[in-house]
């Protein structure tokens, strides 16, 4: 994403908070993340810390930027998750930023590994500067943890609920993320809760295509029509139209339902 062609979409906006959520990488791996954040009235940044230029953190923090790290347990821990994430390249810049005047928020997903870590993250967090601690309990918490080879390398387990691993068949598991299969036939049983209309939010992805919503984003299966973004936004009433209906979006259903 280029500074000039997400300015084609801001333009169109009143001022505006963003988030810069991660959803296709880490943004801290963009070359001008401030040229980005400059085009908005507020921005946070969601990041796993080990990465970008210690300068890019002081400037983020100067410009009133603020940044979710995402550290999931301590430096025995972290790296279950967060694979290839270095501790001491998070502490790096994780002081640049709070050094700079950085608001900081410490988000911690709880898995069964890193559960009797949580009160030692919050004292340290407080003792680094964060100025916000914030545990996240629900998904990404179960399943199979793969190396950069696809090798099983080990589990993921949520903190709160008793279930142990299973047979996991790598192969099936990555032919249905290439090639979907439709596993409710009937998705008429279930209400949707979307989070963008509950939030009115927009989402753009890296390319500065406007989708739906972030899970669109993912499992991408349908483009905006339109030349404007009000154009463009309005070509996904389609989904709404068939909520509650027996042909409702997979990804509306699985991601939305209630």
């Amino acid at each position: 994403m280029k500074p000039l062609e997400l300015r084609k979409i801001t333009d169109q906006l009143p001022p505006v908070y963003a988030l810069f959520c991660g959803n296709h990488g880490d943004p801290m791996m963009h070359p001008d993340p401030m040229g980005l954040a400059y085009q908005f009235k507020h921005v946070t940044i969601n990041t796993n810390g080990s990465m970008g230029a210690l300068k890019t953190y002081r400037q983020l923090a100067e410009n009133g930027v603020d940044i979710w790290f995402s550290i999931d347990g301590l430096e025995d821990t972290n790296h279950i998750y967060r694979q290839d994430v270095v501790w001491d390249n998070i502490m790096e810049r994780v002081d640049a930023f709070i050094s700079a005047g950085g608001c900081a928020t410490w988000k911690f997903v709880v898995f069964r590994h890193n559960m009797h870590q949580i009160d030692r993250a919050r004292e340290l967090s407080a003792e680094l500067g964060f100025s916000n601690f914030h545990l996240v309990r629900a998904g990404r918490d179960w399943g199979p943890i793969l190396n950069n080879t696809g090798e099983e390398i080990g589990w993921l387990l949520p903190a709160d609920r008793d279930v142990q691993p299973y047979e996991y068949d790598r192969d099936f598991e990555i032919e249905l993320r290439t090639n979907p299969i439709n596993l409710h036939n009937d998705r008429s049983n279930a209400i949707i809760d979307c989070e963008m209309l509950r939030d009115g939010t927009i989402y753009v992805d890296v390319d500065c295509n406007i989708l739906p919503c972030c899970y669109h984003g993912v499992n991408t299966h349908i483009q905006a029509q339109g030349n404007t973004l009000q154009e463009q936004l309005n070509s996904f009433a389609f989904l709404q139209d068939n909520w509650g209906k027996k042909d409702c979006d997979e990804t509306c259903y699985s991601a939305c339902k209630r």
